[in-house]
């Protein structure tokens, strides 16, 4: 009798563990989300997928999220996409394009993929387009418009400017954006220096070598690994009296000069609602990707410009100060 019972008792724990999965709280959709790294603009995107969604009738009370967060461990972000994957969700996420990358590969097609937050999603290491059932959104920098804002706030006309970018060796989205600077720097008169990391702890040293090599200021990217490690940099380069450009509103809050900024909470937004596209029966192949070619704006930080004795240049008066 005793041995009936305990079968039983592992026959219903076994129930209620697939009902909670497949429906907390009497949930219709599972929705798998595997985001790379902790940092406000995946953050961001996380937020702005959910408020899409809700804004299609996918609230909470129909959609139940398992969310992982790769912290920025290759090791784990395989391991939870395969995790995720064989949960069979309705539709997983990929923010940021190794974990993208990543629940693309798992998923073999089987299971639609929606990623964002990546840069180029057809570049040459990471090209999204070789695989099946899989859709997503782009946080592509406005290079040009970029070069333009760095040239106008240090002030340097049609004077040469060096500019230094560190970025992650594993990272494809970095080197399809350098390469962007690099195809520009003729016409845009400027000299790009780039230095590659593997790890975090290689950053602190690349950040020197940059500096050695008379750069006059730093562009950060969206790199994932630089991202998580900005304060590094932003400290060394105020020491050296170098100003660093961001890449988006939330690196130019924590003392990045300037950036042509994506909105990021719009960005998921807008992957939020090419979710409920799948969930009513598009296939993800049918979904064209998504570049927000409106969605910049220009940030400033008012304290980091008048510390290195820098006014905000007259096209730019309209910008919004993050200070």
């Amino acid at each position: 009798m005793k041995k009936f019972f305990a079968v039983l008792f592992a026959v219903c724990a076994l129930c209620l563990a697939l009902v909670g999965f497949a429906g907390c709280s009497g949930s219709q959709y599972t929705i798998a989300v595997l985001q790379y790294a902790e940092h406000g603009s995946l953050d961001n995107c996380y937020e702005g997928i959910r408020a899409g969604l809700a804004e299609r009738g996918y609230g909470e009370d129909v959609v139940h999220y398992e969310f992982y967060n790769a912290k920025g461990r290759d090791a784990d972000d395989t391991t939870y996409a395969n995790t995720l994957i064989n949960m069979m969700p309705d539709v997983a996420v990929g923010i940021a394009t190794p974990s993208a990358y990543a629940l693309a590969n798992a998923a073999k097609g089987d299971i639609p993929v929606v990623f964002t937050a990546v840069s180029d999603p057809e570049a040459e290491d990471a090209d999204f387009r070789t695989f099946d059932n899989v859709t997503g959104s782009s946080d592509k920098l406005p290079v040009e418009s970029q070069i333009d804002l760095i040239k106008a706030f240090l002030s340097k006309g049609e004077e040469s400017v060096k500019i230094g970018i560190l970025f992650t060796n594993t990272e494809a989205n970095s080197k399809s954006q350098i390469a962007e600077f690099e195809a520009l720097a003729e016409e845009k008169n400027i000299e790009i220096v780039s230095r590659g990391v593997n790890t975090a702890n290689e950053i602190p040293t690349a950040i020197d070598a940059l500096i050695a090599q008379g750069i006059d200021c730093f562009n950060n990217l969206t790199d994932n690994t630089v991202v998580q490690n900005l304060q590094t940099l932003l400290d060394k380069a105020d020491a050296a009296g170098i100003p660093v450009f961001g890449s988006e509103i939330e690196q130019v809050t924590k003392g990045c000069l300037a950036s042509c900024s994506l909105d990021y909470v719009e960005l998921g937004r807008q992957t939020g609602y090419m979710i409920a596209d799948i969930l009513e029966g598009k296939s993800a192949d049918e979904i064209e990707y998504l570049y927000l070619d409106d969605g910049y704006t220009v940030d400033y930080n008012s304290s980091v410009m008048e510390s290195f004795g820098l006014t905000l240049p007259e096209m730019y008066a309209d910008a919004n100060d993050v200070a």
